[in-house]
């Protein structure tokens, strides 16, 4: 016992070292639209209820992308584990490939959309705001695809700090360009909310570039970048890539979707409830980031020990991970139950807005620990290149169970909006339990 107790005091202090910079890194993706949210606040529910609904939107087809270039992480950590360094090199040119063609489609799927937002049944004031956000955001697909490509090679070689730096000083970038687009200082133009996603397209441009540069300018990254990429095209390589990549885009695509969608059927209850909703969503989601991270190092973790051999520390390690993701939710639980009407102030001032949001931070105080378990436990089956039933169970929990569930309670039964949030926590409970439990069943069998 005095055993296991030590190896996870070192599994996890390996986890949180890895983890660590990608957290900061993650929280820095997020901070880009939190400060969108905080700096946008002050132009009024309409503004920040738009900026809402068009986010919902265009995240869902982000995270897709983002979602079928996560498994290359444990694909760079297996290789890691191997020592095989000119296959980093290679699997990252074919990541390249992934990140550039998805980018294109998912861009022109949101161009075509545009002229159809209407069909989401969003008030009239919120719609002509969130178009033109809308319209500027979706031309960062491309460049937040082929930076994430970078960020998957880097990280799954172990060098989580390079992102962190690079994402930290693109969120520095977006609140200078919010500060100046948003209000037209400095001879800058006031665009309002239109600014604000300028400002986080030329941040996302521009940590495209630098993880670009860094990567290939770094000696660090020399024996992982030998040979040539044109020579090296494997088209094995990237069908396994792809045949990963679809199904965990869509796993999470169908949580993320599953919490637009929820963003969309707020609105349906007017500019108030849906502001209060996107204020209780972003800090939920920064949250999230810290567990994300957690995740992202398990996956880490578990495709290392897989590469060397080592099941049963795989199996450790994506279990030692999972308690770290729950434990750390539970505070944050805890932390928004206690202080739910004091968080909301940071962002607007209207007491309508701020007494909608302390009912949903009720909510989200207990669904944070089913969603720091599950985010975690994908994490780990992605380490063991398990990505085909995790979707199935995202589509079970969120759009079978969750979503017709808080539809039901807040149209049919009369609880209103809170129990658009009831919903999000059904689902979440059903997918905690099934991907742990798929985890359990997994690396049992690899160790037998």
């Amino acid at each position: 016992m005095k055993f296991l107790r030590s190896e996870t005091v070192h599994e996890s202090k390996l986890l949180l070292k890895l983890a660590g910079p990608i957290i900061v890194g993650q929280l820095g993706q997020n901070l880009i639209q939190l400060a969108d949210t905080l700096m946008v606040g002050h132009l009024g529910p309409v503004a920040l209820g738009a900026s809402a609904f068009a986010s919902s939107v265009f995240i869902v087809f982000l995270i897709f992308g983002l979602g079928m270039l996560a498994p290359i992480t444990a694909m760079f950590a297996h290789a890691q584990g191997q020592e095989d360094h000119p296959r980093g090199g290679v699997l990252l040119g074919h990541s390249l490939i992934v990140a550039l063609g998805i980018g294109v489609i998912i861009t022109a799927i949101l161009l075509g959309l545009l002229p159809h937002l209407h069909i989401f049944g969003q008030r009239p004031e919120v719609l002509a705001e969130g178009s033109a956000f809308y319209k500027v955001i979706t031309w960062s697909i491309v460049p937040s695809l082929i930076y994430q490509a970078y960020k998957q090679f880097t990280d799954g070689l172990g060098r989580t700090k390079v992102a962190m730096y690079v994402m930290l000083g693109g969120v520095l970038i977006n609140v200078a360009g919010n500060y100046l687009l948003i209000n037209g200082y400095h001879g800058f133009p006031k665009l309002g909310l239109v600014g604000a996603a300028w400002a986080s397209l030329g941040a996302r441009v521009l940590m495209m570039i630098a993880m670009i540069g860094y990567v290939h300018l770094h000696p660090q990254f020399k024996k992982h970048l030998t040979l040539p990429w044109i020579h090296s095209y494997d088209q094995q390589i990237l069908k396994n890539i792809i045949r990963l990549g679809i199904p965990n885009g869509f796993t999470f695509f169908f949580e993320v979707g599953a919490f637009a969608s929820c963003a969309v059927m707020m609105g349906w209850f007017g500019a108030i409830p849906l502001a209060a909703h996107q204020i209780a969503l972003s800090l939920a989601s920064t949250s999230f980031m810290v567990t994300l991270g957690i995740g992202i190092a398990s996956s880490i973790r578990v495709g290392f020990e897989l590469g060397r051999g080592d099941y049963k520390l795989a199996r450790h390690a994506g279990f030692t991970a999972i308690i770290l993701g729950g434990s750390y939710m539970s505070l944050c639980g805890l932390g928004f139950l206690v202080f739910r009407h004091w968080f909301p102030t940071f962002y607007v001032n209207d007491p309508d807005v701020i007494a909608w949001a302390a009912q949903f931070f009720v909510v989200v105080a207990l669904f944070e620990i089913f969603d720091g378990v599950q985010a975690v436990a994908i994490g780990a089956l992605r380490g063991m290149s398990d990505t085909q039933w995790p979707s199935v169970i995202a589509f079970f929990a969120y759009w079978i169970m969750g979503l017709p569930g808080g539809y039901l309670l807040a149209f049919h039964l009369g609880v209103g909006p809170i129990g658009i949030w009831i919903g999000l926590l059904i689902g979440l409970i059903f997918a905690s339990i099934l991907l742990t439990y798929r985890f359990h069943r997994l690396s049992k069998r690899f160790i037998a």
